[in-house]
């Protein structure tokens, strides 16, 4: 070892883009730094808090990837991109120019297009560019999308200004807003996704409206078939105990629709939401799930489409 108390320069500059990124997000809230040889992908751990009293919140946990170039965000491999669409938190991507302490900030949202659409590429490029005026994700052959215009694009100097440092939080959590609502729908396996359809830098307000993009292929239905599993028994039996047996009967036939033979415990069910609909109709049923079977078969002859996928 004969270079025992020296640096690799070159690595030591990527580090104080870091160190000017961290400087920034810490002032929103918290901001910690990955040490390198624990970096799995991202930069900085953060929060965004809000004031309470004498104490700050968290009210968002995040993500930050730093680079010191304009260079596209590449994923290089199937796995990669998986890791990037899976993400668990709110992810940005930071740009710092330390010759002129400027940081530009990044949504990274065609993760969640990539994911509604339920194509997974080979690999993935996420590219940044100049300007103020932000746009929707635009579809480039399915590997290559443009980040378009930086959500924020401030220098030190002008955070170090106290109204454009509050601006510059707001337009942070807007973004954060934006991002939870579809890791939402992730978690609930909706393959639809959201962003505002046009954005200004700098600006916490969007204008145009909101664009939503994703998929009902047939094999996008599968997850949120599921999801609908876990939700219907709750709200059914929910309206049940709240003596709403219109609402419980309203869940109840979409859950028996959905899964119209039973297979066995843990099969999606609401049972006592049953027997009121068969007390209801007054009936001394054969099965179960007659009353709601008979619902589903007036309802079948009243649409003109035939016998109900449930009915019996």
């Amino acid at each position: 070892m004969s270079n025992v108390g020296a640096l690799a320069a070159n690595l030591h500059e990527g580090t104080r883009s870091e160190y000017l990124a961290q400087y920034v997000f810490a002032s929103f809230g918290t901001a910690i730094s990955v040490p390198h040889q624990e970096d799995t992908g991202v930069d900085l751990y953060c929060t965004m808090t809000e004031r309470v009293g004498a104490r700050a919140w968290p009210r968002h946990h995040y993500t930050v990837q730093v680079k010191s170039t304009m260079t596209p965000w590449r994923f290089d491999s199937q796995e990669s991109v998986r890791w990037l669409v899976e993400h668990p938190l709110p992810l940005f991507f930071c740009v710092v120019d330390k010759s002129s302490a400027r940081l530009r900030l990044y949504h990274t949202l065609p993760r969640f297009l990539v994911w509604a659409t339920g194509m997974l590429p080979d690999s993935l490029e996420l590219v940044p560019e100049d300007g103020s005026q932000g746009k929707s994700i635009q579809w480039s052959e399915g590997t290559t999308f443009s980040l378009s215009a930086p959500i924020v694009d401030r220098t030190i100097n002008e955070l170090l200004d106290d109204s454009l440092w509050a601006e510059t939080k707001s337009v942070v959590d807007s973004w954060l807003q934006t991002e939870q609502e579809n890791l939402a729908r992730f978690t609930m396996r909706v393959p639809l996704f959201s962003m505002p359809y046009s954005y200004e830098t700098n600006s916490p307000t969007f204008v145009g409206g909101t664009v939503f993009q994703g998929s009902s292929l047939p094999h996008r239905l599968d997850g949120v078939r599921g999801s609908l599993g876990e939700i219907l028994p709750w709200l059914a039996q929910a309206y049940w105990y709240q003596h709403d047996l219109r609402g419980a009967t309203r869940a109840a036939l979409l859950l028996r629709y959905l899964f119209p033979e039973y297979t066995g415990p843990g099969h999606p069910d609401a049972p006592f939401v049953h027997s009121a609909i068969n007390a209801a109709m007054g009936l001394k049923p054969e099965y179960v799930y007659e009353g709601v079977d008979r619902l589903a078969r007036t309802l079948d002859e009243l649409l003109g489409h035939g016998t109900s996928k449930g009915a019996a």
